[in-house]
């Protein structure tokens, strides 16, 4: 048994690594995101409102396979299990103890290996990219500086923030500028990716807006630098991550990719510490940095032999987190923590519930794309999120789920009657609606206005200037009278809240040509100030209007 240990130790490790996963996929529900990735794959397409289209694509060829959980995601787990190989590929000192015990001290690559997020196809492409750099700089020639440039492409393909390891091996090395196949890499990279640089650009750069510009906080909190570097310190590794981090800081490169890496790994926590400035940063978003963290830690503790004891020590304690981690992801069960958010637990019990009442009817839910890509995969009905200025835009902004809608009967499922909405709906005399059955469903969230500006007029008046993108058969909706009323809305914000909403005298009916110039009176509660603001359309609901504009700043004098 021992010898058969000793001489297949990496086939039984990975096929064990795979097994557990398919086993963990297929037996935990969808978490919200997934969800929410799944209808991507159901609309194939160069981009996506939040992310590029690698995910969309992955899981697409896994639910062709397999129509329920482990199809979406069958390639993910794959890809999570080829990611260790190659990693294991980087760790030139053969010690594949070491390498195991540093694999399974990170409790997220085990279980976080399973989930349908962008995070995963990153994670492999960025050491494919590695191991792909290796090679250019062993035999630089045509050949390997196409298959790096296509490595660079699959990384932006995954996750925006694939560009920070390609500036990082780039600033690592730069006599590379000097190598006239970096350009070509480059030029192949930015072919391939061309088709995502045009989808952005027709659709007037959704991603770029959300991620650089929207998500930001309303003000720094101390708060936010604090939970990141302790959360990134758990992510590592829930014992000897604190170790790891240490160890992979402390390594001296001596080879150019090893550089390259060590680049990747400051550049990475630099450069989201400093995004702490601007607003909390999920801990998820270095993890890229584990591909560096893994193999520099590993070189590290193969030179300080006196370190790997405590490795070794932390695998069991970190296993049995990781086993009742597992066990309590598991559909069958009990939901016994007070989660407060339990992603992973009845989700078929609220979605048949909600279909029951539903029947057939597709379902619009406000202001959750989450439960709305649920409703979708477990019912196999269709639903869409009507994102009102409460919430945010997101890729249902975009799909032409809405227009099937328009006219036609739906059910709502409406969010709580909390105290915001309560007295803006009575300052404006509105009736705040129920669950249930809407005829005559109409909403335009894919009318945008775009590059505004305001100028500040005497006598407390805004002038508005936008461009305004509709889609071609909203232009005879809005000539029809039961359509053409609807109010176009300027909401204000204070802090990232809704503030009020101002009628700003239009229509949809005067959306006529691609520009939009109007002067709006501000009403006298408004008070002296700066304001964020978006120009939204009504929908069939009175209080909940689409966003069809990003954020924009005024002034009322």
């Amino acid at each position: 048994m021992r010898s058969v240990l000793q001489k297949h130790h990496r086939l039984l490790f990975y096929v064990a690594w795979v097994s557990i996963s398919v086993i963990q996929a297929a037996n935990t529900e969808l978490f919200d995101d997934e969800a929410y990735y799944w209808v991507y794959s159901r609309f194939m397409d160069w981009g996506y409102f939040d992310h590029p289209p690698m995910i969309a694509a992955l899981i697409k060829a896994g639910y062709a396979i397999f129509h329920n959980e482990l199809g979406v995601r069958f390639f993910i787990l794959l890809f999570n299990t080829a990611t260790l190989f190659l990693v294991q590929q980087l760790t030139c000192k053969k010690d594949d103890r070491l390498f195991y015990a540093v694999v399974l001290s990170i409790a997220v690559a085990q279980i976080g290996g399973i989930l349908a997020v962008p995070d995963t196809p990153l994670l492999f492409f960025t050491v494919l990219y590695f191991w792909l750099y290796q090679r250019f700089l062993q035999k630089t020639n045509l050949t390997n500086a196409m298959l790096i440039g296509m490595g660079m492409a699959c990384l932006l393909y995954s996750k925006y923030h694939g560009i920070l390891i390609i500036v990082m091996v780039l600033l690592s090395n730069l006599k590379l500028l000097s190598n006239k196949y970096t350009y070509v890499a480059g030029a192949f990279c930015l072919v391939l990716f061309a088709p995502h640089i045009y989808w952005q650009y027709k659709h007037n750069f959704p991603s770029i807006q959300f991620h650089l510009f929207e998500r930001n906080a309303s003000g720094y909190q101390f708060s936010f630098t604090t939970e990141y570097i302790l959360g990134q310190i758990a992510f590592a590794g829930p014992v000897i991550g604190w170790l790891l981090l240490w160890a992979a800081f402390m390594y001296r490169p001596v080879l150019a990719v090893e550089r390259a890496m060590k680049y990747s790994l400051i550049g990475i926590y630099t450069a989201f510490l400093l995004s702490t400035y601007k607003g909390r940063v999920e801990a998820n978003w270095t993890v890229a940095a584990f591909i560096p963290l893994m193999v520099l830690s590993h070189r590290y503790l193969v030179q300080h032999y006196q370190l790997q004891k405590w490795v070794y020590r932390s695998v069991a304690i970190t296993l049995l987190l990781v086993l009742a981690g597992r066990l309590y992801l598991m559909s069958w069960f009990p939901a016994v923590l007070p989660i407060k958010q339990n992603e992973f637990h009845g989700n078929r019990e609220w979605t048949a519930g909600i279909h029951l009442q539903a029947g057939n009817l597709p379902v619009v839910f406000v202001n959750t794309y989450q439960r709305a890509a649920k409703y979708w995969f477990y019912t196999g009905t269709p639903a869409f999120s009507l994102n009102s200025p409460d919430y945010r835009r997101n890729n249902f902004n975009l799909w032409p789920i809405e227009d099937s809608l328009i006219g036609k009967t739906v059910y709502m499922d409406l969010p709580g009657n909390n105290e915001g909405y309560r007295q803006r709906f009575q300052l404006h005399g509105w009736r705040f609606p129920q669950d249930g059955v809407q005829t005559n469903y109409y909403s335009f969230s894919r009318v945008l206005f775009s590059t505004i500006r305001c100028t500040c007029q005497q006598q407390r008046s805004i002038q508005i200037n936008a461009n305004v993108t509709i889609p071609q058969n909203y232009q005879a909706l809005f000539q029809q009278p039961v359509y053409g009323a609807t109010p176009i809305w300027l909401v204000l914000y204070i802090d990232g809240d809704v503030h009020d909403f101002i009628n700003t005298g239009i229509t949809v009916k005067q959306l006529i040509g691609k520009r939009l110039m109007h002067t709006i009176p501000i009403p006298p509660e408004i008070i002296k100030g700066a304001y964020t603001a978006r120009l939204c359309i009504g929908s069939v609901i009175p209080g909940f209007p689409t966003i069809n504009s990003t954020e924009f700043e005024l002034s009322v004098q």
